[in-house]
C-alpha cells in the first residue's frame, strides 16, 4: 500500500508540474497569438524535411525571410539538422505544421526531466517542483519555449535533450544518455562541451554498481553503448559533406551575415563587446527600464537560477558539506568555456528578449545545483523572490516582445 501511495504521489507531482508549465504557456499565447497548433512562419526545419522527402538536400529556392546558407548558388538550411530528423516522419504523412506541437511537447518534457533529476538526488517533491519551475518558467527558457521558429525550437529541443542526457547518465544508461546528447548537439553544436560531464557521471554511476571495475573494464563492458551516438554523429557528418563538402560544416558559415563579416562567424575580436551583454543592466529613461531587444542583457537578471546556484555552491564549501566536488568543478569549467565560445560569436542571438544564448548552459548549471541542494527545507526560501523575479520579468518581457 505504501508503494502505491508513493507512486500516486509521484504522478500527482508530475501532473501538477506539467499543468503549471502548460498554464503559463497558454497565458502568454493568449496575449501573443503564438498558439502551438498554428502555422509557423519561420519553419526552416519543416521546409528541409519536405525537401529531403522530395529527394533534394537544398531547398530548391530562396526564402527571403529565413536565414539560409548560400553555397554554389543553392539555398540550404543553415542550422544543424536534428530538428528536421524529428519532423521528417510527421512530414512524411503530410503533417507539415507539426513543429509547434513538437515545441510544446518538448517544453513539457523539459520540466518533467528537471523534476526527475532532482528526485534522483532525493530532493522532496515540493522542492523538486519549485526548482523545476525555477529552471523553466522562472528563467529565460520561457522565451524560447514560445513557438517553433527555427532559432527557438533548436534551443528548446537542445535544452530538453541535454536534461534527458543528464538524467540517463545518472541512471547509468550510457547508450540513451550519449544518444540524447548527440541529438542535442544536432540542435546546438556547442552542447558538445557537455560530453566530459556526462562521461564522468556515467563513470561514477557505473562504479556505484561495480566498484572494482577499472576504466578499461568499463570500456570493455560498455563500448556498445557508443553505437547509437556514433550513428547519429556520422549521419550529421555525411549530410554536412554531401551539402558543403566538409563533415564539420552545417551551413552557418555560408550565411551572407558571416561571409560578409570582416572576422567571420567566430572570432576573439567579438568577445570584448559581447561579454558586456552578459552583465548589461537595462537603461532607465524617464523612470522606465529599457529592455534591449537585440543581443541580450544580464543573464543573472533574466535567469536568476544562476544566482541560486552560486549561493548554494558557496554554502556547500563554507559548511564543508558532502557533495561531488568534481561535478561542481566540471560545471564551472564547462560553463566558462561555453560562455567564452558564445561571446566569440558575431552576435549574441539577434532579436529576442533576455539573453537566449546563455540558456544553453542552464541544464549544466541545473545538474550542478541538484548536487549541492540541501535535502532539508530550511534553505530554500531565498529562492522564492529569485523565482518571482525571473518568472515576472520573463513572462512580461516575452509577451511584450511578441506583441511588438
Amino acid at each position: 500500500m505504501k508503494k502505491t501511495h508513493s507512486a500516486n504521489s509521484k504522478y500527482s507531482a508530475v501532473i501538477t508540474l506539467c499543468l503549471c508549465i502548460a498554464a503559463v504557456l497558454f497565458i502568454v499565447y493568449s496575449f501573443t497569438g503564438q498558439w502551438f497548433w498554428k502555422y509557423q512562419p519561420y519553419n526552416s526545419y519543416i521546409l528541409q524535411a519536405k525537401s529531403w522527402l522530395g529527394g533534394r538536400l537544398d531547398l530548391g529556392q530562396n526564402y527571403k525571410h529565413l536565414e539560409l546558407a548560400i553555397f554554389n548558388g543553392k539555398y540550404y538550411v543553415s542550422f544543424p539538422p536534428f530538428p528536421s530528423y524529428l519532423m521528417f516522419p510527421f512530414v512524411l504523412f503530410g503533417w507539415d505544421t507539426c513543429d509547434g506541437v513538437i515545441a510544446f511537447a518538448s517544453s513539457i518534457a523539459c520540466a518533467v526531466y528537471a523534476f526527475k533529476i532532482l528526485r534522483h538526488f532525493n530532493i522532496e517533491e515540493k522542492s523538486a517542483i519549485l526548482f523545476a519551475l525555477f529552471l523553466t518558467i522562472g528563467s529565460n527558457w520561457l522565451m524560447t519555449a514560445q513557438n517553433a521558429w527555427v532559432w527557438f525550437i533548436a534551443q528548446n529541443l537542445s535544452f530538453t535533450l541535454c536534461l534527458m542526457a543528464i538524467y540517463y547518465a545518472l541512471k547509468n544508461k550510457a547508450a540513451l544518455s550519449l544518444a540524447f546528447w548527440a541529438c542535442a548537439v544536432g540542435c546546438r553544436p556547442l552542447q558538445a562541451l557537455y560530453l566530459p560531464l556526462l562521461l564522468y557521471i556515467i563513470f561514477r554511476a557505473h562504479k556505484q554498481t561495480s566498484p572494482d571495475d577499472s576504466l578499461l573494464d568499463i570500456l570493455k563492458k560498455r563500448y556498445l553503448a557508443l553505437i547509437p551516438m556514433l550513428v547519429i554523429a556520422i549521419s550529421y557528418m555525411l549530410l554536412n559533406f554531401a551539402r558543403f563538402g566538409s563533415i564539420t560544416e552545417f551551413g552557418h558559415n555560408y550565411l551572407p551575415e558571416f561571409t560578409e563579416a570582416k572576422y567571420g562567424q567566430f572570432s576573439l575580436h567579438y568577445i570584448g563587446e559581447n561579454i558586456k551583454s552578459i552583465f548589461a543592466l537595462p537603461k532607465i529613461a524617464n523612470g522606465i527600464a529599457q529592455y534591449p531587444a537585440f543581443n541580450g542583457m544580464c543573464m543573472f537578471l533574466i535567469s536568476p537560477i544562476f544566482i541560486s546556484y552560486i549561493i548554494y555552491v558557496i554554502r556547500s564549501f563554507i559548511r564543508d558539506e558532502k557533495h561531488d566536488v568534481k561535478i561542481t568543478l566540471l560545471v564551472i569549467l564547462i560553463s566558462t568555456v561555453e560562455i567564452l565560445a558564445i561571446t566569440a560569436h558575431k552576435t549574441m542571438g539577434g532579436s529576442h528578449f533576455g539573453n537566449r544564448y546563455t540558456n544553453d548552459i542552464l541544464p549544466l548549471v541545473f545538474i550542478g545545483l541538484a548536487t549541492v541542494l540541501p535535502k532539508e527545507n530550511s534553505w530554500k526560501h531565498f529562492n522564492y523572490p529569485l523565482f518571482l523575479m525571473g518568472f515576472t520579468l520573463n513572462i512580461i518581457g516575452t509577451a511584450t516582445y511578441f506583441i511588438k
